[in-house]
């Protein structure tokens, strides 16, 4: 078993597979075979993110200092919850717009003036 890594986790990391494909299931065979690294990583990245958030509930995302409370930091888990779920929504919307022929929605910035 790789380092950090926890049965409860990768189980975690199974059943998430699972109910993507369950999502997925109308989607091409071929299409299927071909984005399942990319299901497996959304599954993997959204378990994580799981597991930042509890972290995040107890250690907090800013830590303010008791001498000055102008004085904050941002933590670790504040940071990696920025990056995984930029991660995350991009992998999400990848596999919506391959696997489901989901199109992203245009926004007309100029709509409100016609």
């Amino acid at each position: 078993m790789e380092k950090g890594k926890t049965p409860a986790r990768e189980d975690a990391v199974q059943r998430e597979y699972a109910r993507l494909r369950d999502l997925f299931a109308g989607a091409e065979e071929s299409k299927l075979a071909l984005f399942d690294g990319h299901i497996w990583e959304n599954a993997r990245i959204r378990v994580e993110l799981d597991d930042l958030y509890r972290i995040a509930a107890a250690s907090g995302l800013v830590k303010v200092s008791a001498k000055n409370p102008l004085n904050q930091k941002e933590t670790a888990v504040s940071k990696m919850l920025t990056k995984l779920r930029a991660s995350y929504n991009n992998s999400s919307r990848l596999l919506s717009r391959e696997l489901l022929g989901a199109e992203p929605e245009e926004e007309d910035d100029l709509e409100e003036f016609e």
